[in-house]
C-alpha cells in the first residue's frame, strides 16, 4: 500500500545506519554488552522465530478462509490447504528447533520440547488469519499474500542463508571463547573449516553474517502491510500495528547481539535485506491496478 512506502523507508534508513555503525564499531559494541549467557538476550531469541512464524501462520489462515469462503475452482482451494498446511508446519520446524538448539538454551535432549512449545501459538495465529480474512472482498488477495511470501522466502534463503555459506562469519561468541580472530562482516573466513578442527566448533558458529533471526522477525511487516487490501476497514489500524511490528524487529536484533551470537552489521543486514524485498513487494502490489481493492465495487454490492 502507498501508505506504507515511508514506513517501510525509514526501517529501511535505520537498518542501513546500523550496518555502517556496525562496519565501525561492531567489535567495541559486543565487547561491551554481549554475553552468550545473558538470559534476556537468550530469551528473546527463543521465542522470536516463533512470533515471526506466527505472522506466516496468519497467513496460512488467510487461505484457510480463502478456501472456505472464496468463490475460487476446487484446484485453486486445493492449493489453498496446501499453502496453509506448509505454512503451519514450517512455522513449527523453524519455530520449534530455536529453543533447546545452539542458538537457545542448548539442550539437545530437551529439542523435542520446543517443537510442542510452538504448536499452539501457531495455530492460534492461523485461526487469527482465518477470522481476519474471513470477510475478504478482494479477489486477488491470495496473489498479494503469494508475492508477500516469495519476498520472505528470498530474503532469508535466497540471500541470507547464502551469504552465511559464502562469508563464515564467526560469531562473537566464538570469538571470545577461543583464539578465532574477529571478522569484519566483508571479510570472508576462508579457513573456517580449519578452525572448526583446531577449537572443535560446529558449523554454525560460522554463520555470523547475516542475522536469521531478524530475517524471520521481519516476517510480522507482510500481513500488517497487505491486510488492508482485503478489508478496508483495517486501515485505520494498520500504523499503529507498522509501529509495533518495527519495535518488535528492533527487539530481536537488540537479543541477539546481547546474546553474542551476532553482531550490530548482522543484524542489521537481516533487515536491510528483508525490509528492502518486502518494500519491492509492496511496490509490485501498489503497480497492480488488479490487485487493488475495488472499493467502488464492494459499495454496489453492499
Amino acid at each position: 500500500m502507498k501508505k506504507m512506502r515511508i514506513p517501510l523507508l525509514v526501517v529501511l534508513a535505520l537498518a542501513i545506519i546500523g550496518i555502517i555503525f556496525g562496519s565501525i564499531f561492531d567489535l567495541q559494541l559486543s565487547q561491551a554488552i554481549a554475553s552468550s549467557t545473558n538470559g534476556f538476550g537468550l530469551t528473546i531469541s527463543v521465542i522470536g522465530p516463533t512470533i515471526g512464524f506466527c505472522a506466516m501462520a496468519i497467513l496460512g489462515g488467510a487461505f484457510i478462509a480463502f478456501a472456505l469462503h472464496g468463490d475460487y475452482n476446487k484446484y485453486l482451494k486445493i492449493f489453498f490447504w496446501i499453502i496453509a498446511a506448509v505454512a503451519f508446519g514450517v512455522g513449527i520446524y523453524y519455530g520449534g528447533k530455536e529453543y533447546f538448539g545452539t542458538n537457545g538454551f542448548n539442550n539437545k535432549s530437551l529439542k523435542w520440547i520446543g517443537y510442542l512449545i510452538v504448536i499452539l501459538p501457531l495455530a492460534g495465529s492461523e485461526y487469527l488469519g482465518y477470522r481476519l480474512f474471513k470477510d475478504n472482498e478482494n479477489k486477488n488477495m491470495w496473489i498479494i499474500l503469494l508475492i508477500g511470501i516469495a519476498a520472505f522466502a528470498l530474503a532469508l534463503v535466497g540471500f541470507v542463508n547464502i551469504l552465511k555459506m559464502i562469508m563464515h562469519r564467526p560469531r562473537f561468541r566464538t570469538v571470545v571463547s577461543t583464539d578465532v580472530e574477529f571478522h569484519n562482516w566483508w571479510q570472508r573466513c576462508a579457513n573456517y573449516k580449519d578452525l572448526m578442527k583446531t577449537f572443535n566448533l560446529a558449523s554454525e558458529e560460522f554463520k555470523s553474517y547475516p542475522s536469521g533471526h531478524t530475517t524471520e522477525a521481519c516476517m510480522v511487516f507482510i500481513p500488517v502491510i497487505f491486510l488492508p487490501l482485503s478489508n478496508k476497514k483495517y486501515e485505520k489500524y494498520q500504523l499503529k500495528a507498522f509501529i509495533c511490528a518495527a519495535l518488535f524487529v528492533g527487539l530481536v536484533a537488540l537479543a541477539r547481539i546481547l546474546a553474542a551470537a551476532h553482531y550490530l552489521s548482522d543484524v542489521s543486514t537481516g533487515a536491510t535485506i528483508t525490509t528492502l524485498l518486502i518494500f519491492c513487494a509492496n511496490e509490485i502490489v501498489i503497480r497492480n491496478k488488479k490487485l487493488q481493492l475495488d472499493v467502488t465495487e464492494v459499495e454496489e454490492d453492499a
